[in-house]
């Protein structure tokens, strides 16, 4: 065990242990700018000078900036090679450190020389009283990086095999290192940990790149020192770090628990959150990459439960996701072919039970893969965006069919079109729409765009202002499956909106005077105070319908009056056709 000063009380350091103390201190700068171990030795009066920017600071924490700047603009580094040299001096002695380091973000060698200066107090205490940094750019000279970024020998295997933020192993080299690991140990059985840090990107917002990057060299220190005889570590990119060892009892679990902890003692007023994916290597033939592929379904499932955020892989997610690369195959095309159609679901007024008007939905009648429920395809077009262009689709097809039915004579009821959250990121989603609208030549009463309540949650200022826009233009905006989130009492002040549509999840039970009956019944009397119009959907038995009626809710929609139907049947049915 290193002494340090406090432990040496009336004994003077010999030459070893000056040495010893002064490579602990200098292993904690170096790894990753820690300079408590510093901090305690340096005197009030410490100088600190070198040529590289700053060249003379006076006083304890000056002193730490300094160092602190050092180690920013050179860091992440990687120790190669160090040699220490004791020289006595009146007032005590030097440590005199010769350096041989990787600097991985500039893809280059640095040679360093660091002095540094000790005195005994009148305790026999060693305290520093100066630290010089000298490097050495004739001696670099001579492993200096070429124009193509590439250096020879030792340098140039580290470059290519390390991150150059955290210092672990990178994406190919872990993929190359957890291979061999595996073909070595043919009989024993590994697990394979994704991890990735929850809302890293508002981190970054709020507390700057500077302590992002420290948290990610935090969190690569703390696997880089894993103390398990077979391990792997590495990070992939970004804030997504790997691990695979060998699988024993519990063993994932501990190392959840342990990162989590880790993470939770970074010095940070924020707390940092994990998630982490799980694939327990089941066959040793697959490529790292898909290992990794599959750790990461888990995760991605894990991610935004931040009661359990920790998931293992199995079957079912690697079906899931064909069976939705299925549907991005196919996807592109199926607008060009005409497979996507609307379908109608009629609206009625509940005092009469009268159709008041429809909702447009989409139906997808794959060439390949048959019928798609929407449960299925809508879901992934949100996440990949295409989404946008089902909706337009569905928007024009709307329209072409509201001229019809007005150039026919029929008695045409307003049609609601759904506006996805994506499409509400569009700056020019307004233009897009009244241009459509004009078109068409539709009365600005006929063509209805319902919003749902979760794309307030995620963006309300965002939201407020577009619906403020639509109205402005005419539209009747409706806001669907309210009561379903977790904003909806203080949406209705700021959001402007003409209708609301209550979500009938309320009333899954049927027992109508228990909480979710109450609760209907005072969102209804609070729209009602609001001068909206309520719908109630996904009705879909005669006592909901009893109960909606004698809250004083105004229209229905739901299985109970009318399932989804085609366009043909919706002409048939209600317009006289």
């Amino acid at each position: 065990m290193v002494r340090r000063a406090g432990d040496i009380m009336g004994v003077v350091m010999n030459e070893d242990e000056l040495i010893m103390l002064t490579k602990n201190i200098l292993n904690d700068y170096l790894a990753d700018g820690d300079l408590s171990g510093l901090t305690l030795l340096l005197a009030e009066d410490v100088v600190a000078y070198s040529h590289l920017h700053v060249n003379y600071v006076r006083g304890s924490w000056n002193v730490r900036q300094f160092l602190s700047r050092q180690y920013e603009r050179l860091s992440p580094l990687d120790v190669m090679r160090c040699k220490y040299r004791y020289s006595p001096t009146d007032e005590g002695a030097s440590v005199i450190v010769r350096m041989m380091l990787t600097c991985t973000r500039a893809k280059m060698l640095v040679f360093l020389t660091m002095t540094v200066m000790f005195r005994y107090n009148e305790n026999d205490c060693p305290v520093i009283t100066g630290i010089h940094i000298y490097r050495d750019y004739r001696h670099e000279s001579t492993f200096r990086v070429l124009s193509d970024g590439h250096v020879g020998g030792r340098a140039a295997e580290y470059l290519n095999t390390y991150d150059e933020l955290t210092g672990i192993y990178n994406k190919q080299a872990f993929y190359a290192k957890t291979k061999e690991m595996l073909l070595d140990n043919p009989d024993k059985h590994f697990d394979l940990l994704r991890i990735n840090i929850e809302r890293f990107k508002v981190l970054n917002d709020l507390f700057g790149e500077a302590t992002g990057d420290k948290l990610l060299r935090y969190i690569g220190k703390f696997l880089k020192e894993i103390n398990l005889p077979l391990c792997v570590s590495g990070r992939l990119y970004a804030d997504n770090f790997v691990v695979c060892y060998e699988a024993g009892k519990g063993d994932s679990q501990r190392m959840v628990t342990i990162m989590q902890m880790m993470a939770d003692s970074f010095a940070l007023n924020h707390r940092t959150v994990l998630s982490f994916g799980l694939y327990r290597i089941d066959d040793k033939s697959l490529p790292v990459s898909v290992m990794c592929d599959r750790a990461n379904m888990a995760l991605w499932k894990a991610k935004g439960n931040f009661k359990t955020p920790y998931c293992e892989y199995d079957e079912d997610m690697r079906q899931q996701v064909l069976k939705e690369q299925k549907i991005i195959n196919a996807m592109e095309r199926a607008i060009e072919n005409k497979e996507f159609a609307i379908y109608l679901q009629p609206k009625y007024r509940l005092e009469d039970e009268t159709i008041v008007g429809a909702e447009a939905l989409v139906r997808w009648n794959s060439r390949d893969n048959g019928f798609i429920s929407p449960g299925d395809f809508i879901p992934v077009f949100e996440n990949n965006g295409f989404v946008y262009e089902v909706d337009k689709f569905i928007w024009e097809e709307t329209c072409r069919y509201l001229r019809k039915w007005l150039d026919e004579g029929r008695a045409v009821k307003p049609v609601s079109v759904n506006v996805s959250r994506i499409d509400l990121y569009d700056p020019k989603l307004v233009d897009y729409l009244v241009a459509l609208r004009g078109r068409y030549g539709i009365p600005a009463r006929y063509l209805e765009l319902e919003i749902t309540e979760s794309a307030y949650t995620e963006d309300p200022e965002q939201i407020i202002s577009m619906t403020k826009h639509l109205r402005d233009a005419g539209f009747v905006i409706l806001m669907d499956d309210f009561g379903s989130g977790y904003s909806s009492l203080n949406m209705l002040k700021d959001i402007q909106i003409d209708i609301l549509k209550l979500d009938m999840g309320f009333l899954k039970s049927s027992d109508h005077s228990a909480k979710g009956g109450n609760i209907l019944a005072a969102i209804m009397q609070m729209a009602h105070s609001l001068k909206m119009q309520t719908i109630a959907e996904g009705v879909e038995t005669k006592e909901q319908v009893e109960f909606l009626k004698k809250i004083g809710c105004q229209c229905v929609q739901g299985f109970y009056f009318a399932k989804p139907m085609a366009v043909q049947d919706y002409e048939k049915l209600f317009l006289g056709d």
